[in-house]
C-alpha cells in the first residue's frame, strides 16, 4: 500500500520533476536510495506517455528484448555440460535486469531532457551531487580516512577501502576503474560550467575548484582508460584547437614515463625518470609488452570470448558465464567479464542482440552529433549539449576496454544521457 501511495504521491507534472531532480542528485553518493526514488518517478511518468511502442527508436531495443528472452530460454532448457555444474539457472535470468529496464527507462527520462535547459539541469545535478565522491577520494588518498561507511542501516554504503601498492583512488566507488569512469562522466560538465561562468568572479572560484578536483582525482586514480578518456573528453569538447596545448602536455608528460621505462639505452636516464615518475603511474605501464601484444591479459581474454562466441553465436552463453567458462578454460583463473561490451553482449545473449543493440546506440550518438556540431543554432555552440555528448560518447568508448556498465550509477547515466542525445535530434524545437 506504500508503494502504491508513494506513485499517487508523484503525480503532477511538478512533483516529477523535482523527484527526478533529488534521484539525479543523490545517484552518485547514494545510488541504492536514489534507484528507488527514480523508479517511482519512472513509473508515474510511464502512465502519462504515449504508447511506449509508439517510437520508432524504442523497437530495436523491443528486439533486442526479445532475443534476450529466446537465449535465457534456451540456455536454461538445453545447458551446456561444460558448465551445468559450476553455472547457477538463476544467473541466466537476472543478467535481464542488466538491460531491459533500462530500455523502458530510457524511453521514460526523456521527459526530462527535452530541452536545453533540462539537459543543462542534469549535467549541474550529477556534477553537484558527485562532490561528495571529490571528497571521500581526496580524504582516501591524501589523509588516508578509509571505509567502509554504512549509514541508514547500510542502505548507502560509502566504500573508500584502503588504497593497495599499485592501486589508485577509489572514492566512494569499490574499483578505481568505475571511480575514473564516474569522473570521465563529470569532466566535460565541469568544464563547460567553468567556460560558463569564467567572467563570473564568485562563480569561476566555485567551477574551477570543482573542474581541478575532477581533473586531480582522474589523474589519481591512475586507470589508463581515465586518463585516454580524459585527453579525449577535452579535445572533442573544446575542438581542434585544444590540440595545440593538449598535445605538448601529452608528450611533456609521457617524456618522463618511457625514461623511467627504461626505453632509453643509459641507466642513468631509466633511473632519472624512476625519481621523475610515481611508481604507480610506471606500473600502469610495465605490463604493456608492445612487442608482444598476443600475451596481454586483455588481449587474451578478447581472443577467449571470441573463440566462445564462436560455438554459440546465435543466442550465446547466458549472463555471468564468461568468468565460468574462462576459470574452467584457463585453470580457475577468474576475470569478472569480457573488457569489450559488443563482446560481452553477444557472449551473454548472441551476435543479433549484440548488433541490434550496439547499432542503435551508435545511430543515435551519431545523429546527436550531428545535431550539436553542424547547427547554426548558437546555443549549441558551447553548450552543454555538447558536454552531454561528450560524457555518453566517453562511456561508450571505455567500454570496448573495460565495463563498468554494472554499477547502476554509470549504467543508468549512460541510458538518461543518451536519452538526452535522442531529444536533441528528434525534438530540434526544444533545443
Amino acid at each position: 500500500m506504500k508503494f502504491l501511495q508513494l506513485i499517487k504521491n508523484l503525480k503532477g507534472g511538478n512533483n516529477e520533476f523535482k523527484y527526478f531532480n533529488v534521484g539525479i542528485f543523490l545517484l552518485p553518493s547514494a545510488p541504492l536510495i536514489s534507484s528507488i526514488i527514480l523508479l517511482l518517478t519512472a513509473i508515474s511518468t510511464s502512465l502519462k506517455k504515449k504508447n511506449y511502442f509508439r517510437d520508432i527508436w524504442n523497437l530495436p531495443f523491443i528486439l533486442c528484448t526479445f532475443l534476450m528472452i529466446i537465449s535465457c530460454i534456451s540456455n536454461s532448457i538445453f545447458r551446456e555440460e561444460i558448465y551445468k555444474n559450476s553455472y547457477s539457472l538463476e544467473l541466466i535470468w537476472i543478467g535481464l535486469f542488466n538491460w531491459i529496464p533500462y530500455f523502458w527507462l530510457f524511453w521514460v527520462f526523456q521527459n526530462f531532457s527535452l530541452n536545453h535547459i533540462h539537459r543543462q539541469k542534469i549535467c549541474f545535478l550529477l556534477l553537484s551531487g558527485s562532490i561528495p565522491v571529490l571528497i571521500s577520494g581526496m580524504l582516501q588518498y591524501f589523509f588516508k580516512l578509509h571505509g567502509p561507511f554504512e549509514f541508514i542501516g547500510g542502505l548507502v554504503t560509502w566504500y573508500s577501502r584502503k588504497i593497495d601498492l599499485g592501486d589508485g583512488m577509489t572514492g566512494l566507488f569499490n574499483n578505481a576503474n568505475y571511480l575514473g569512469m564516474w569522473l570521465n562522466i563529470l569532466w566535460p560538465f565541469s568544464l563547460m560550467f567553468f567556460l560558463e561562468n569564467r567572467k563570473n568572479l564568485k562563480k569561476s572560484l566555485a567551477t574551477i575548484t570543482i573542474m581541478i578536483l575532477v581533473l586531480c582525482c582522474t589523474i589519481l586514480t591512475f586507470s589508463r582508460n581515465a586518463w585516454l578518456g580524459l585527453i579525449i573528453g577535452t579535445i572533442l569538447l573544446l575542438g581542434k584547437k585544444s590540440l595545440r596545448w593538449v598535445l605538448p602536455l601529452i608528450l611533456l608528460a609521457s617524456f618522463p614515463i618511457l625514461m623511467g621505462l627504461g626505453l632509453f639505452p643509459n641507466p642513468n636516464i631509466t633511473e632519472l625518470g624512476q625519481n621523475i615518475v610515481p611508481n604507480r603511474v610506471l606500473h600502469q605501464f610495465i605490463d604493456i609488452n608492445f612487442a608482444n601484444l598476443s600475451a596481454l591479459p586483455r588481449v587474451q581474454i578478447w581472443n577467449e570470448s571470441i573463440n566462445l562466441i564462436s560455438q554459440k553465436p546465435f543466442l550465446g552463453w547466458g549472463s555471468a558465464s564468461f568468468p565460468i567458462l574462462f576459470g574452467i578454460k584457463n585453470n580457475s583463473t577468474f576475470f569478472g567479464h569480457t573488457h569489450n561490451l559488443p563482446l560481452e553482449i553477444s557472449l551473454s545473449f548472441g551476435i543479433p542482440a549484440a548488433l541490434i543493440l550496439i547499432t542503435s546506440i551508435i545511430l543515435i550518438i551519431n545523429k546527436s552529433k550531428i545535431k550539436i556540431f553542424t547547427s547554426n543554432n548558437k546555443i549549441n555552440q558551447i553548450s552543454f549539449d555538447k558536454a552531454c555528448f561528450v560524457s555518453t560518447f566517453l562511456i561508450f568508448f571505455s567500454h570496448m576496454f573495460d565495463i563498468q556498465y554494472f554499477d547502476i550509477r554509470i549504467g543508468l547515466t549512460f541510458w538518461i544521457l543518451l536519452g538526452a542525445l535522442k531529444n536533441i535530434f528528434k525534438n530540434p524545437q526544444n533545443i
